[in-house]
């Protein structure tokens, strides 16, 4: 009887928890090579694990094969499904998952984001789209998971590259709700969203795909997702909001929005030298993870 009632909390614990998905940039994992960096693979389980997540899009994951290993070894219970394809930089990118709360029915990458325009190839241009259909065990709901890494910059020609690769994410969209009859959608990484927090072009042209698709941002009132040295050589370093979290209606069930972890929560998304952002900034990523239990 002892048993059987261990067993009943144990199944009504995993049917109850909230769904908890999110976006993380790693930087070149496990060697950013443009600043001579190792990852610190105990500072990024370490954080992993107090996420707590079910979902995670990861992005600039350039040795997949040590990434996997990592989460094996310390994310017990957790798979990844990482593109095969990473662009110019080799930025492979994908998602890790709970197999105790989601099951993992198909995982594809669209090179057509790559280079808008031109047939995309797998060492090329910027990343492609990593596509995952997962069902969410507790209520058996299928839904659309995409994860994006968009062009970075802030000149002219790359604001106009991101706005086209957001009309491909809304078309890829729209052409798998219409193909598949799924209605749940995530989008989630980094879209470099470089002039998000000034209400720039970047704003107004992610917002619109959002807006278009019927979806919500939960991200768009962070005060930050990532930090950068802020055009200054002054030493203090200015946060940015890069990346973000998009669920359709159907797929969040209470109000909620998503909050960045690490060294943004940290330091509460103000400006400051870059020693008091701590050992994830200098050896883990730039980026912080985003997430948001949205069942």
């Amino acid at each position: 009887m002892k048993n059987s009632l261990v067993l009943l909390f144990v199944l009504f614990t995993l049917n109850a928890k909230a769904l908890t998905i999110g976006a993380y940039n790693i930087r070149n994992f496990d060697y950013d090579e443009r600043a001579r960096i190792k990852t610190n693979k105990q500072e990024l389980s370490n954080l992993l694990v107090t996420l707590n997540f079910d979902v995670l899009s990861v992005e600039e994951v350039n040795n997949t094969a040590e990434f996997e290993k990592m989460i094996d070894a310390k994310l017990p219970g957790f798979e990844t499904a990482i593109s095969r394809c990473g662009g110019a930089h080799g930025q492979h990118l994908g998602f890790i998952y709970n197999t105790n709360t989601v099951e993992l029915l198909s995982f594809n990458e669209d090179l057509s984001i790559s280079e808008p325009g031109r047939p995309g190839t797998c060492d090329s241009g910027a990343r492609p789209l990593a596509i995952a259909l997962f069902k969410i065990k507790a209520t058996g709901l299928k839904y659309y998971a995409l994860t994006a890494h968009l062009k970075s910059g802030a000149d002219a020609a790359s604001l106009q590259k991101r706005q086209q690769q957001y009309e491909i994410i809304k078309r890829t969209v729209i052409e798998l709700r219409e193909k598949s009859g799924v209605k749940e959608f995530s989008i989630a990484g980094d879209m470099n969203t470089t002039e998000y927090l000034n209400r720039g072009s970047d704003y107004k042209f992610f917002s619109k795909m959002v807006s278009d698709l019927g979806m919500t941002d939960l991200a768009a009132t962070a005060a930050c997702s990532a930090y950068y040295w802020g055009g200054t050589d002054d030493g203090i370093e200015s946060p940015s909001l890069l990346d973000h979290v998009v669920v359709t209606p159907g797929l969040m069930k209470k109000q909620t929005k998503a909050e960045p972890s690490g060294h943004c929560k940290k330091v509460s998304c103000r400006e400051v030298p870059a020693t008091e952002l701590g050992i994830l900034y200098e050896s883990v990523s730039d980026h912080c993870p985003m997430t948001a239990n949205i069942q």
